[in-house]
């Protein structure tokens, strides 16, 4: 439940007690956290509110440090507070990045390099290094690192697996597709695996990549993110891509990405083993929350395309 407008304005100017009054408006777009967009002045800046008693916001204020050290354009962090007094959660303001998102300007005629340089952007957010893989741990008010929940990226991505091919194997996947999910699942499981932990932002698409004049700004939103293998994000944009735009904005996003880091000529296919898995858990949640008649478009497109690249 969000709370009132008096107390989200005490929140802003404890952020900023002194200068100009401020405008606090609700952001409708906030998923996993409560978001207020304040104006100061003509100065727009983010409020979010952790809902989870307990959790903080401190390792997305130590990522955010850490990748602006190393370039990356994304939101400073400029105040934060494990636990307010006035709410019991955990608050955080960042400035914002300008313009708005690709999802909302459309592909102009720079589309190419402004998707890019998200992917150089991304390339740096997926190095930052994280002790074990899943869900960010959340509970500390103070990080030097980063730590997720589970030991093996192999625990992380298989969990709930086979609930997960259960449900969509009750008429979303034909028993052929699901057989043929197991196997190409069996024959690529050494890709489960992997030696450390990267940081990922979680929920990428082009709603989080924005732009203004025909240039590149940043990339905003890591309420999502966790610990996993450098192929979770890529594999999660490529699941998306194709539900705002005829284009593909892949390839352009691997344009940038491939010149951090070098990326294996059987890149695309990881990426794909990474979609199907993140498409799986995400259609068989669809399924559960709104019905066999409303699966998600894009994971089940994600699923299917993937039987058809890797070979089974």
């Amino acid at each position: 439940m969000a709370p009132p407008e008096a107390t989200v304005r005490d929140l802003a100017r404890g952020a900023f007690p002194t200068g100009p009054p401020l405008f606090v408006e609700r952001v409708p777009e906030g998923g996993s956290t409560l978001v207020y967009r304040v104006w100061r002045s003509d100065e727009p800046y983010y409020l979010r509110i952790l809902p989870e008693v307990g959790k903080t916001f401190a390792p997305e204020v130590r990522a955010h440090t850490l990748l602006r050290e190393r370039g990356a354009r994304v939101p400073e962090v400029i105040f934060y507070e494990p636990c307010d007094a006035m709410l019991g959660l955990s608050v955080m303001v960042t400035t914002a990045i300008a313009g708005q998102s690709c999802a909302r300007e459309g592909l102009g005629p720079t589309a190419r390099a402004i998707v890019a340089e998200a992917g150089r952007d991304l390339a740096l957010i997926n190095s930052l290094v994280v002790s074990g893989f899943g869900w960010i741990d959340r509970d500390p008010p103070h990080v030097a690192a980063l730590t997720a929940e589970h030991p093996t990226n192999r625990a992380f991505l298989t969990e709930g697996l086979e609930r997960h091919l259960a449900i969509l194997g009750g008429g979303i996947l034909d028993p052929a597709e699901v057989a043929a999910v197991q196997t190409v699942l069996a024959r690529h499981e050494a890709w489960l695996d992997a030696s450390g932990g990267h940081f990922a932002h979680g929920n990428l698409d082009a709603t989080h990549i924005f732009q203004r004049g025909g240039r590149y700004t940043g990339i905003i939103d890591f309420g999502e993110i966790r610990g996993t293998d450098r192929w979770y994000d890529l594999g999660h944009f490529a699941l998306r891509d194709g539900e705002r735009f005829a284009t593909p904005l892949l390839p352009w996003l691997l344009d940038g990405y491939g010149e951090v880091v070098p990326l294996p000529p059987d890149h695309r296919q990881r990426i794909d083993f990474a979609a199907l898995l993140i498409g799986l858990r995400l259609l068989a949640r669809s399924v559960e929350k709104r019905g066999p008649s409303h699966p998600d478009p894009s994971a089940l497109r994600a699923i299917r395309r993937a039987l058809v690249t890797l070979p089974s």
